[in-house]
């Protein structure tokens, strides 16, 4: 048995595997609707044996290539479906990464998942933990009202709605500057707890 393990036939890049294909390869696919229209794309398969160089063994895994009409730019993903999985399947599955990002979106642009100081692991579980029960509220009135708003309703509209139907702390001029000076309070309260417990480990430190 060789202490080596080596490949027997020779590595070759997807780029170059793909480009090489035929055009009668390709299967022209439309995978979810877009609020432009279908969503088409063409797609290309092949079950493929991927090694790293230091696995005793290659996984075999489909391999699958996207190329949108008309372009040249290539998308390609590995996917350990089932080795009956078929093209559809294969290229539906690719598309779902559409609505991962876009609950990503929202997730920031609405639900602050990007707005937090935290310094320590606990407190940031704390934040993602409320941004995701904020998230699954929003995403539960989206289809609510799914039937009446022809699925148009968006994370954006819903905030909209909130901040106009909600009662706000802030009716004054004076409100406001007392929301402001409490969170200048809290803001120095936990900048010098900050300091004094740097100033404590130092001299502990010495």
């Amino acid at each position: 048995m060789p202490k080596i393990l080596c490949a027997q036939t020779a590595a070759q890049t997807v780029t170059d595997w793909a480009r090489a294909q035929p055009d009668s390869a390709w299967r022209r696919l439309s995978v979810r609707p877009g609020e432009k229209g279908e969503v088409i794309a063409e797609y290309l398969t092949r079950r493929v044996h991927v090694w790293n160089g230091k696995a005793t063994t290659a996984r075999c895994w489909h391999l699958l290539v996207r190329r949108e009409i008309g372009g040249s730019k290539l998308k390609f993903c590995f996917a350990n479906a089932k080795p009956q999985a078929s093209l559809r399947r294969l290229a539906s599955m690719q598309a779902d990464r559409h609505f991962v990002e876009r609950a990503f979106e929202d997730a920031k642009s609405t639900c602050g998942m990007a707005d937090y100081q935290a310094r320590g692991w606990q407190a940031w579980h704390h934040h993602m933990a409320l941004v995701m029960i904020a998230l699954m509220f929003l995403a539960k009135e989206r289809l609510a009202h799914r039937e009446i708003t022809a699925s148009m309703l968006s994370c954006h509209d819903l905030i909209d709605i909130l901040r106009h139907k909600l009662p706000s702390k802030v009716k004054t001029d004076d409100d406001l500057v007392a929301m402001i000076e409490d969170r200048h309070r809290r803001r120095l309260k936990a900048s010098q707890s900050a300091y004094r417990k740097q100033a404590e480990t130092l001299g502990a430190s010495n």
